[in-house]
């Protein structure tokens, strides 16, 4: 039995949540394009650039597309158990890559990890998160901005000016999107 891959657990997903491939990869590129910011924008790299109070920088807790945090219970180790357990409940083959992951359980940094195994560690953290169903995003019960609120960030307090930031997000990669589409049709 061949190990299942991005587009299989994105298939198993939408038999039991619903939604397209499409509606799952925007959801999926608007919250990579707002978690690694400007400076590594979509970079499965990316590492959290962190400001003291005396305004030096460091590198915070986030990893990779969706910042899953490095750390004991964090949301690296999150995604991956989440994940793990979810294709086990679905009798899938649980691929190696996630397996040696899982051995690891004490932190999990997912920036070593390719864009779509990130993305599959997204949809099993989410799929299997006790608040997250992408089912209320598809029937319009859920905003996409209120499911990264509510589900996703991991923060508490400033939720409305994170909230503002994320939809600015939203408009800047929607315009970007625009622009390479009409870049596309002049300057084929």
């Amino acid at each position: 039995m061949d190990e299942i891959g991005l587009n299989e657990l994105l298939q198993l997903i939408i038999n039991d949540k619903g939604g397209t491939p499409q509606q799952y990869n925007q959801l999926m590129d608007y919250v990579s394009f707002h978690e690694t910011g400007h400076k590594q924008r979509n970079n499965p790299k990316a590492i959290q650039i962190s400001q003291d109070d005396d305004g030096k920088f460091y590198d915070g807790p986030g990893r990779g597309l969706f910042q899953f945090e490095v750390g004991e219970e964090k949301g690296g180790n999150l995604a991956v158990n989440r994940t793990v357990n979810y294709l086990e409940r679905n009798e899938e083959v649980v691929p190696q890559w996630l397996r040696e992951l899982w051995t690891d359980k004490k932190s999990v940094d997912v920036s070593g990890l390719t864009a779509d195994k990130q993305k599959m560690l997204f949809l099993g953290y989410h799929r299997e998160h006790p608040t997250s169903n992408f089912s209320n995003i598809w029937s319009g019960d859920q905003s996409i901005q209120d499911f990264w609120l509510k589900n996703h960030w991991a923060g508490n307090e400033g939720a409305v000016e994170k909230l503002d930031l994320f939809n600015k997000s939203m408009i800047a990669k929607d315009s970007i999107d625009a622009r390479n589409i009409r870049e596309a049709e002049l300057f084929p």
